[in-house]
């Protein structure tokens, strides 16, 4: 490894164009400065919450978590203060284009201000120099997250001081090429938020096609026989088949992901050593989860897509479905929150213990479904899921920009590739 890495010096320091500094090479003709040297620093605080003279004013006041959600701009704060919130507190006004950056929990999540605002005392902010362009600083800082996470101390949690944030070191260009990054990655960033907004776009879309078409307010063409109620125990066989052949796919479900490895979800295997007790599904085979989550208030329902076999807790409800029904026209009644009002009047009052909703298995496949033929279910199924593939294909595109983005930033804000100015 030492031969590695002094090889790799030796390249750089015959590289013309490069120079050795404290956080490492970078071209010769840019300049190590510290966040002091660019910008105001400021730092945020809270007014006291119990005088109400100083809140519901005009003024933002941001929190970390406002933050972690609002992408590159930042426009409006849950709670706002008033003048006297600023004028007698250790909350101070920042002007618009002001570089927040969370430094406590969630260290270095950022985003630039796009007017006058204030933030709690979880923040250090920078307001650039005019020699510092704003967007370059913001996805400078945004590249050193990692760095500024090091440099974060303490017991209860991490917290990044207003010393090591003033004295954090970052390599700068001149302003043209600060200007020319800039610009080339702003156009990844609009990108992204236009794939975005088209993803947002189509599931509305499939929202408002699966309460239209799974409810039977709209029919499909050619199709008039009255839809039926069924109990779910019509249409599914519970599954109870132990996992005998010890298989060690072992999945959780995921309300937002689905059926993923427990290694992946929990960064470490929780399954219990003996494999043996779990329950076996296959793929095709349904889950219900009882724990409620953000999106999913009364348990999430999922299919087995991903592997062909995969072991799974008791705690979950397991089945397949019966031959008179079509598995994709469930998986996306499910997926449309049409089961929520009859989970919510089987599921017993204080029945959370442990994030598990108290739902019997009687009650539970008793629960009640109007659904029409077979044959208009595919139907149904073929239109919600051309839709489901169009953000599929647009969420592969998202992902795809986003690594680039995050190569250019790699390669760009180091001088490892430069821009023609």
């Amino acid at each position: 490894m030492s031969e590695v890495i002094k090889t790799y010096e030796e390249e750089l320091e015959t590289k013309e164009g490069f120079k050795k500094t404290k956080i490492g090479w970078i071209p010769s003709n840019w300049s190590l400065k510290i966040l002091d040297e660019l910008g105001k620093i400021f730092t945020g605080g809270t007014p006291s919450t119990t005088n109400n003279l100083y809140w519901n004013g005009s003024t933002n006041w941001f929190t970390p978590s406002e933050i972690s959600k609002s992408g590159k701009h930042v426009y409006e704060s849950l709670r706002k203060i008033s003048k006297d919130g600023v004028k007698k507190s250790s909350a101070t006004l920042m002007p618009k284009g002001t570089i927040i950056v969370c430094t406590r929990a969630t260290i270095g999540d950022l985003a630039i201000t796009t007017e006058e605002s204030t933030t709690n005392q979880g923040f250090k902010s920078i307001y650039p120099h005019d020699s510092v362009d704003t967007e370059f600083l913001y996805y400078l800082i945004d590249s050193q997250k990692a760095n500024l996470i090091r440099k974060s101390s303490g017991s209860t949690f991490l917290e990044l001081s207003t010393t090591n944030f003033r004295r954090f070191k970052v390599a700068v260009p001149s302003l043209p090429e600060q200007q020319k990054i800039a610009s080339i990655l702003s156009d990844w960033d609009r990108a992204i938020e236009n794939t975005q907004f088209l993803i947002n776009k189509l599931q509305l879309r499939k929202k408002g096609l699966t309460q239209q078409l799974l409810t039977g307010k709209t029919r499909l063409a050619g199709f008039n026989d009255e839809w039926k109620e069924v109990k779910l125990g019509d249409i599914t066989d519970r599954i109870t088949k132990k996992n005998e052949e010890l298989d060690d796919t072992v999945v959780t479900i995921s309300a937002q992901r689905g059926f993923i490895k427990q290694e992946d979800f929990f960064n470490k295997r929780v399954a219990s050593s003996t494999l043996s007790g779990y329950y076996l599904i296959e793929k095709g085979d349904f889950a219900y989860n009882k724990s409620y989550s953000n999106g999913y208030p009364m348990g999430a329902f999922k299919r087995l897509d991903d592997f062909d076999k995969a072991v799974v807790t008791t705690l979950y409800i397991c089945f397949s479905v019966k031959d008179n029904i079509d598995s994709d026209f469930l998986m996306n009644y499910f997926e449309g929150g049409l089961m929520v009002k009859n989970l919510m009047k089987i599921a017993q009052e204080g029945g959370r213990a442990h994030g598990l909703l108290n739902i019997g298995l009687n009650d539970f496949f008793n629960l009640k479904l109007t659904i029409p033929s077979k044959e208009e279910q595919a139907e149904i199924a073929k239109v919600v899921n051309t839709v489901d593939d169009e953000i599929k294909n647009y969420q592969d595109y998202l992902e795809q920009l986003q690594a680039q983005k995050k190569g250019l930033m790699q390669q760009l804000l180091t001088g490892k590739i430069r821009v023609k100015l």
